[in-house]
């Protein structure tokens, strides 16, 4: 039987028992915990921990089954499961070892789709905090303006400051032109900072004067990666630069990479994230059921 059940801050323990050195930012407990409010539950089927995606005009799809139960199990009871619904079973965001692993579990029955949008983008942490390189030549130099010219104060965050960096968030959103997606990330970034000392995660803000200017909310996912929750600033020319290189230097300064999530195919993201130089991009892929299992 298949139950799916709420994410609550209560249900950590259960993710934290299934979900192990994942780098794919969909198998998180933190951003699955942040988001659910946009129709994400969880099951565990057959020992596996499953995530259900469901909006308004989005019907049920599935995850990947992850964890140490019966996989192959698992996804046949999932495709039972849509299928009753009239529905033609899908699972979502599969990295390509996943990819590879349901093929040779259930060979041709898949067809695979890749999904640009939800690919995550990893960096060389690094390179971020010294924005190293000639690529990164432009930034190097929003980053010097900055430095130069404001007085700041890097602080490492508690739940006490939480209430600022949602004033801040407000503030940065008002700013912005395509709010389509606004009221969902403002509603996650609520649930991350009011549970901000329950959640595994570490956070930085910039100062300048007293006052907070931008801040950055992360976690540690695997023994070479750090995830990046969410990161916002004011308007200064070369804040998220700081914010970006600060945050990474003093929480996170012995973890190789950094995965900064997807661009949810929104234009200007994209271009924002890519001229950060990726080395490279977690692709993934959606799994339409074609043939029975």
């Amino acid at each position: 039987m298949v139950e799916r059940k709420n994410i609550t801050i209560e249900a950590q323990p259960v993710f934290s028992q299934h979900i192990h050195n994942q780098v794919n930012s969909t198998y998180n407990f933190t951003n699955m915990f942040m988001w659910s409010g946009g129709g994400i539950t969880y099951d565990v089927v057959e020992g596996c921990l499953v995530l259900f995606f469901q909006g308004e005009r989005r019907p049920v799809s599935v995850s990947y089954p992850i964890g140490d139960g019966d996989r192959a199990a698992a996804i046949c009871k999932l495709s039972a499961y849509i299928k009753s619904q009239g529905l033609t079973p899908v699972f979502r965001n599969l990295s390509a070892e996943m990819a590879e692993e349901l093929k040779g579990l259930f060979p041709g029955c898949f067809e695979f789709i890749e999904d640009r949008n939800d690919a995550d983008y990893i960096y060389e942490t690094d390179k971020l905090i010294h924005l190293s390189g000639k690529s990164l030549h432009g930034k190097r130099n929003h980053f010097n303006y900055f430095k130069k010219t404001y007085a700041y104060v890097y602080k490492s965050l508690a739940q006490e400051d939480m209430p600022e960096c949602l004033a801040l968030y407000d503030r940065w959103v008002a700013e912005k032109e395509d709010l389509r997606w606004s009221a969902g990330s403002r509603e996650a970034t609520k649930r991350l900072l009011e549970n901000f000392e329950k959640l595994p995660v570490r956070g930085g803000g910039i100062y300048i004067d007293g006052k907070l200017v931008a801040f950055s909310v992360g976690e540690q996912v695997s023994e070479e990666t750090v995830l990046v929750h969410v990161e916002f600033a004011a308007d200064y020319r070369g804040l998220f630069n700081v914010i970006n290189s600060e945050f990474l230097s003093h929480e996170w300064a012995g973890i190789p990479y950094a995965n900064r999530e997807e661009d949810m195919g929104l234009a200007g993201l994209r271009q924002a994230k890519l001229a950060y130089r990726p080395v490279r991009l977690l692709q993934k892929y959606n799994a339409v059921q074609m043939q029975a299992l």
